[in-house]
């Protein structure tokens, strides 16, 4: 999943971000374009932010949040060279030796992260 948001994201840096409270995941960057759902409040995303939007994924769909409504949890960090991991499944990690991964570190992601507290492929994932 990291590998298709770098994709559609267009982008070589991204920052992990929160949603401070709910928001409305856009097609398009502006507040008239369609709203693809909702992400609740509190949820770990994937972002690359420019200007007031935020390109994101969120439920296999990839949209924009408005930058207001999300707070940064790290700073950018390249998702290309050296250091870069990406595991398709906790089965996966589990097997290369790496599982669990805390936010931050290599490999994380929070499409791992399946109870959401900031440790992917732990034992409640």
């Amino acid at each position: 999943m990291l590998a298709l948001s770098v994709t559609l994201l267009g982008l070589s840096e991204a920052a992990t971000a929160v949603t401070t409270t709910s928001a409305n995941l856009r097609r398009a960057p502006g507040t008239n374009a369609r709203v693809l759902g909702v992400v609740p409040g509190g949820t770990l995303l994937l972002v690359a932010c420019q200007g007031e939007w935020c390109r994101t994924t969120y439920g296999a769909r990839a949209g924009y949040v408005a930058r207001s409504l999300v707070r940064p949890v790290t700073g950018s960090a390249r998702l290309a060279g050296q250091g870069t991991v990406y595991y398709r499944s906790c089965a996966a990690m589990r097997a290369a030796g790496a599982a669990p991964i805390r936010l931050g570190r290599p490999g994380y992601r929070t499409g791992l992260d399946r109870n959401h507290n900031s440790v992917a492929c732990d034992n409640g994932d």
